[in-house]
């Protein structure tokens, strides 16, 4: 689910309000002193004469093998680089294995770079590498060279040597303090810093190919305040365990596979400077798994290496068996594409049974179970650079994410699945839910972004067919945030609700990981992979839109939506809603407990009645992207046809900005709130108005106009339909008009009201001659709406003046807006 957005938005919060109160709390007083030491910090040796291997290895070090010895003495850690080691490239990545919470959690990243080792005389330098620049043929390769130097990050002095010349350095400050270019920082929160006085590195292992430590680190953050010492001080401090890996990358880069836009995958970028063209291109590799058949000739075949996820030890017992479900629900989808078995999922091995296995190990892909209240799950991954290949993946599921997927069934489902009219739901339901965000994470792991499409794809009466339903599920790709089957009715008999395996998914897996064994490098697999990725002009079940500029106009690319006709699937939708309005109490409460999750849960179905019509709302000056390249398609943006425009604008009059009786019935509202009882309606309805009548909608309204001339639906006819809508009451002789409804007419003349508001001048012209004026650029100028709105407020003063009505209130409303009318037209605020 992405998941991704939700927490990069967390992330953001947190790191910023931690700066915030530590300026806070210091103004006024003197600069932080820093905390006096008592301990003396490991420092690199001076370089000069080495000594002799037995003084700095002494018998009572502790050696490992494996990629490197690593040798530990106390808190002393040093590295035995053989001189093979120099030059090849390794993965570095970090993470915080424990922490404290709220900012710090079990599994939260803390960074990848690729890093080598060199050694010069006496001192062994660690550079961090790039790959954003490319090019083949030595005299590109060198000029690419020339202007992309790699960056020194740090110098250690070799103390001795082994055999064959082995360099032993030591690398304790590595996993104590970090580097600058490393940064350790994030584990502790936004803003803090490492007190090493309060550190210690608690764990190193070397394996054959890579290199595992744990460092418990504390961290002096937020606060302020002048007390500092070797006891602490100088602000709050937090403690977090975190896992640093040191992986060798393969010797030979898996061969990379170019990204096409019509499929959805996470990519690795570079600028290309061979281009066949003669000039700068820029490149994508996706990203994916390096999976290779045992038997290359035949269709279908085991991989030489499985992708094997682990479940770590401390996800919650009754969950296990759905986590393994959703990674492998991923097998067919694999076998379509050529791999038998491509996909499986273990339980982490116990102490016992292997004493050094780590979730935080850069070799496994882990499930990890994060004790945090994050409604949330993720599942990033750590990827090769050069070629795109994925090395591991941990997805993370935050404690929350139980009552995320049941509060989210109820209210899209309660109203056909009986099993689901108590809060909370029964545990195998609730399994399943679980099962179904696994296999999304897990899909994001596998290289694939979100298809936002895919949730648009099939009809409102295919959602209505049990047997179609039972085939396909709800959406036409799992990695879509269609969620559960909102449309079918009580009637149909609908028993799939919950996403499964889906078109799309088979389709993108077998592009993205399909060999092509007649292409022997990425320029020779693009005619194949072009042939198979116009499949989607003919399939609407294939195609691809994600979470980039067009799609935020684009009506059939939409989150929590499902249903190839919003208008449609909405007025579904909203019959299910109030049918869970008349369960919504019992449902939601405990003979003597608080109507907490009454509330929570009512916010939660307002939730979904505003997206959904939202949904309905994109339809109004919507473009449409087909994702064609050239001589595959047609034309690449399609504007909404007249006709459905104007159906939409009707439906929301009709639905949205109507008074919703069930929504505000005191048998439910009254349970938690004494006032504003119907704040949250007026709310989304403002919002809504605001939305249909914004500059941008305008501006595109008017390309329509300017394109379409008389078939386009326009700005002037969006306004007159609103208006003849929302003050429909005046039609009657004697109306009266309800206070939800007397808000949302005030928000209407609001809107407009600031179209006749004078603007600032607009700046100078940087250039001689005249400034064209910009649609949707209103700096000193009147927009597209305003001459619209002058003539329809001239319409709307006439009709009030002419309006009598007997009931008291909706008499002085009228007045009032009839006066406000008339000023506006008048240009006072």
């Amino acid at each position: 689910m992405h998941a991704r957005l939700i927490i990069a938005s967390l992330l953001v919060a947190m790191t910023a309000s931690l700066p915030a109160a530590f300026a806070q709390e210091k103004k006024g007083g003197p600069p932080e002193a820093p905390a006096p030491k008592t301990k003396t910090p490991f420092s690199p040796p001076k370089a000069g004469d080495l000594k002799k291997y037995d003084e700095v290895v002494t018998k009572d070090v502790k050696t490992q093998a494996g990629v490197f010895a690593v040798h530990t003495a106390g808190e002393k850690v040093m590295f035995e680089i053989p001189q093979d080691a120099f030059g090849k490239l390794m993965l570095w990545q970090a993470e915080v294995a424990k922490g404290p919470g709220g900012s710090s959690w079990g599994g939260a990243g803390l960074g990848d770079e690729v890093l080598k080792w060199e050694r010069r005389g006496n001192k062994v330098y660690l550079w961090k590498v790039g790959f954003k620049k490319r090019g083949t043929g030595k005299a590109v390769q060198a000029a690419v060279e020339a202007s992309s130097t790699d960056s020194i990050i740090a110098m250690f002095n070799v103390e001795a040597e082994g055999k064959d010349r082995s360099a032993v350095i030591t690398v304790t400050n590595l996993f104590l303090s970090g580097l600058a270019d490393l940064s350790l920082s994030r584990a502790g929160g936004g803003g803090s810093t490492i007190d090493e006085l309060r550190s210690y590195i608690s764990d190193v292992k070397a394996f054959p190919t890579n290199i595992e430590a744990r460092s418990l680190l504390t961290f002096r953050g937020g606060g302020g305040g002048l007390l500092g010492g070797p006891l602490g001080g100088g602000g709050k401090s937090t403690t977090a365990l975190v896992h640093q890996s040191l992986v060798m990358l393969p010797e030979t880069p898996m061969m990379g596979r170019y990204f096409d836009p019509r499929v959805g995958y996470f990519t690795e970028s570079y600028t290309d400077y061979s281009h066949p063209r003669g000039w700068t291109e820029g490149r994508e590799y996706i990203t994916r798994y390096r999976l290779e058949k045992k038997d290359a000739a035949a269709e279908v075949s085991e991989p030489v290496r499985p992708i094997t996820f682990y479940l770590s030890r401390e996800i919650p017992e009754q969950w296990r068996p759905y986590l393994k479900k959703g990674v492998e629900d991923w097998k067919p989808v694999f076998e379509k594409a050529g791999f038998k078995n491509a996909i499986v999922c273990k339980d982490a091995p116990t102490a016992a049974e292997d004493p050094n296995w780590d979730p935080e190990d850069a070799r496994h892909s882990v499930i990890r179970w994060v004790a945090e209240p994050v409604a949330n799950a993720m599942g990033p991954h750590v990827h090769d650079p050069r070629s795109g290949e994925i090395i591991s993946a941990h997805i993370l599921f935050y404690h929350d994410i139980v009552k995320l997927t049941q509060m989210w069934y109820f209210v899209q489902c309660s109203g056909v699945d009986e099993k689901a009219r108590q809060l909370p739901l029964p545990q195998d339901l609730t399994g399943e839910l679980i099962r179904y965000v696994c296999a999304h994470e897990v899909g994001h792991t596998l290289g694939l972004r979100h298809n936002h499409r895919a949730s648009q794809a099939y009809s409102v009466a295919q959602l209505r067919d049990p047997a179609f339903t039972a085939r396909n599920g709800s959406v036409a790709s799992i990695m879509s945030y269609g969620r559960y089957n909102y449309v079918a009715q009580p009637e149909d008999g609908v028993k799939t609700l919950i996403p499964v395996m889906a078109p799309y998914d088979f389709f993108a897996i077998d592009w993205g990981y399909r060999p092509i064994p007649e292409a022997s490098s990425p320029e020779a697999e693009r005619a194949k992979l072009d042939e198979w990725a116009a499949k989607q002009i003919g399939d609407p079940f294939l195609r691809f839109g994600g979470e980039d500029g067009p799609s935020q106009v684009d009506p059939t690319v939409l989150t929590e939506n499902i249903g190839s006709d919003p208008v449609e699937a909405t007025a579904m939708g909203l019959k299910n809603l109030d049918r869970v309005m008349g369960h919504l109490v019992k449902a939601t409460t405990t003979k003597g407990e608080d109507y907490k999750l009454l509330k929570e849960t009512y916010e939660e179905v307002l939730g979904h009645r505003s997206r959904w019509l939202s949904a309905v709302a994109k339809q109004v000056g919507g473009v449409v992207e087909n994702r064609t390249l050239a001589g595959r398609g047609d034309v690449t943006f399609v504007r909404v046809p007249a006709d459905k425009q104007a159906a939409a604008v009707k439906f929301l009059l009709d639905n949205a900005f109507a008074t919703p009786t069930k929504f505000i019935d005191p048998k439910v509202v009254n349970q938690f709130r004494y006032t504003g009882v119907a704040s949250d309606v007026a709310s989304q309805q403002r919002a809504l108005l605001g939305s249909l009548l914004a500059s941008t909608r305008m501006a595109r309204l008017f390309d329509a106009e300017l394109q379409d001339g008389g078939k386009a639906y326009t700005a002037t006819r969006l306004v007159n339909d609103l208006q003849d809508g929302l003050f429909g009451e005046l039609k009657a002789a004697d109306p009266k008009i309800d206070p939800l409804r007397r808000q949302l007419q005030r928000g209407y003349l609001d809107i407009l009201q600031k179209e006749f508001v004078d603007a600032p001048p607009a700046s100078a012209p940087t250039t001689p001659g005249p400034r064209l004026p910009l649609i949707g650029d209103t700096g000193g100028r009147a927009s597209e709406l305003r001459a619209v709105a002058r003539v329809a407020l001239r319409r709307l003063e006439t009709q009030l003046t002419a309006a009598k009505a007997t009931d008291p209130s909706t008499a002085a409303h009228i007045e009032d807006i009839r006066a406000e009318v008339s000023d506006i037209l008048k240009g006072k605020q």
